[in-house]
């Protein structure tokens, strides 16, 4: 197993085969070579030492060992959101510190329940002339060089945020059977799924239950009321609305329920102000029992409310957007409640296996 990545590896300096849909297999399926996370790499993106300094309301900080997963028993395939600096209108295929520090915060500590596989893609950026077509190209090449070379019938979790997540729909509707085979859930976040009266999206139920597969996760995660011109709270028919799945509380989601943030110290995300002081003993953080969260919903939109609770004397700080007004707390969809969504994979993965 190669080395386990630090802060170092964020660029922060701190001192049988499945067949494919339309007949494709080994044969004539080409390997995808840029890999941020997969078996047998020299350098995995998503191997880190697990452990975390947990932050109480009396401002006590406990370090707790979390132990490798040897043999996970299912996968999960990541895409990540838009976070390209080129100054191109799509992504080339190097892997670069922005990739590095979008995949471990969102991926890596999903290792405690599956195999995580996280490809390079030539996502969009911010710059003009990009083509979403060509994003999906190279996310569908990995998908299919995965699904073929790697799955062997494994069940798959399907992970992504805000332009991941919208890759990953739209993977999810274009290749129908050969994803629903071996689909474990989809966890679609930061990417306003379009459901209709039924909460189905392209088939798939909205989770329900810990012990519910073939399922889908989505929500966009706010600490207030979105504004009129909010992101990601957009539906193409009047008739359909936003799915928000809570990921404290999926049999009742408009019921505030506790939610776990996790995240490397040094990667806030809006979830503290700065880089936590004194330096952390661990390379991931978590606030247990700081937030609730519920999903909350007016006509077509629907979001997750994520709020504080209150301790006196609590020295932990809120969670904040640190992108644009109208996009809320997007930066922190994943890591402001990863322990209740690794704590669901790993649930999922008991469940997978036991029936199949």
């Amino acid at each position: 197993m190669p080395a386990r990545l630090g802060l170092l590896a964020l660029g922060v300096t701190l001192g049988a085969a499945v067949v494919v849909q339309g007949g494709a297999s080994a044969a004539n399926v080409p390997t995808w070579k840029a890999w941020l996370c997969r078996p047998g790499l020299t350098v995995d993106y998503c191997n880190t030492d697990l452990s975390v300094t947990s932050y109480a309301s009396n401002g006590l900080a406990t370090e707790i060992d979390v132990p490798d997963t040897k043999r996970p028993p299912i996968d999960c395939f990541y895409v990540y959101p838009t976070v390209s600096q080129e100054k191109r209108g799509n992504a080339d295929l190097k892997i670069q510190e922005a990739e590095k520090a979008a995949v471990i915060p969102q991926a890596a500590r999903f290792s405690q329940a599956c195999r995580v596989f996280a490809p390079v893609y030539r996502q969009t950026t911010d710059r003009p002339g990009g083509s979403s077509a060509l994003a999906y190209s190279t996310v569908l090449a990995a998908w299919r060089d995965y699904l073929v070379h790697w799955n062997d019938g494994r069940g798959v979790v399907l992970i992504g945020h805000s332009e991941g997540a919208f890759m990953l729909e739209r993977l999810i509707q274009d290749q129908g059977a050969s994803v629903r085979k071996v689909l474990v859930s989809a966890l679609l976040l930061g990417g306003d799924v379009e459901v209709g009266s039924n909460d189905r999206f392209s088939g798939l139920p909205a989770c329900s239950s810990t012990g519910e597969t073939g399922c889908v996760v989505g929500y966009s995660s706010w600490n207030g009321t979105p504004p009129a011109d909010a992101g990601l709270q957009s539906v193409d028919r009047s008739s359909d609305h936003v799915l928000c799945v809570n990921p404290g509380n999926l049999a009742n989601p408009a019921a505030p329920a506790p939610i776990t943030p996790i995240f490397p110290w040094a990667v806030p995300e809006g979830l503290v102000p700065g880089v936590i002081t004194p330096q952390p003993p661990t390379f991931w953080v978590e606030f247990p029992a700081l937030y609730t969260a519920r999903c909350v919903r007016h006509g077509t939109r629907s979001w997750l409310l994520v709020t504080r609770i209150a301790h006196r004397g609590d020295p932990r700080p809120t969670v904040q957007g640190i992108l644009s007004p109208s996009m809320g707390l997007h930066a922190a969809d994943v890591n402001v409640a990863l322990g209740n969504l690794v704590a669901l994979v790993q649930a999922q993965a008991r469940a997978w296996t036991a029936t199949h």
